[in-house]
């Protein structure tokens, strides 16, 4: 996994709940103080994980309220800021979804041993799409997370609803 996403779950705690709580978290996940985390460098998917579940128990939050506040941080930090080039011209959260492959390609075309979530859709009604979330590392629920921020971010009513390990369904009102 690329350092971008650990590097945003360290600073959502750390803006969030205090640079003392990360190192309790850095420290019960197993992380080195040599692991510093660089946006481009590759980490292993086992440390993210064990990352993510630390984050929940030292915070005593699910898995699901940790993934939308890391949505909610990556949408107000990284796409505005680091990202902003790829989204400059995107208006709306569907027009997002159904760019989010194409950015990501773009995003990693350059970067070494890149493996983003692919997405295929399926759209149900003119209000209704179902995206397929193809990825090894089942982490579908950061994604439904991050789907959550991305209404917030466009001030507009989105619903999310994850149907299965690979499906979720967000409706567009």
């Amino acid at each position: 996994m690329k350092g971008v996403i650990l590097d945003c779950l360290k600073n959502m705690v750390t803006e969030k709940f205090g640079a003392d709580k990360w190192q309790t978290i850095a420290t019960k996940s197993g992380a080195k103080q040599a692991d510093r985390i660089l946006a481009s460098v590759d980490f292993d998917d086992k440390l993210a994980v064990s990352l993510i579940d630390s984050t929940c128990q030292t915070l005593n939050l699910t898995f699901e309220q940790v993934a939308y506040l890391f949505g909610e941080q990556w949408m107000n930090f990284y796409v505005s800021k680091i990202y902003a080039g790829y989204v400059s011209n995107v208006k709306s959260s569907k027009e997002l979804f159904l760019k989010l492959d194409s950015i990501h390609s773009m995003v990693t075309k350059n970067m070494e041993n890149s493996r983003p979530p692919k997405f295929t859709y399926e759209w149900i009604n003119e209000k209704t799409l179902v995206m397929n979330y193809i990825s090894k590392r089942n982490l579908i629920d950061l994604f439904v997370g991050l789907a959550k921020s991305v209404g917030k971010y466009y001030k507009e009513t989105i619903l999310v609803k994850k149907l299965s390990s690979t499906k979720v369904q967000i409706n567009f009102y």
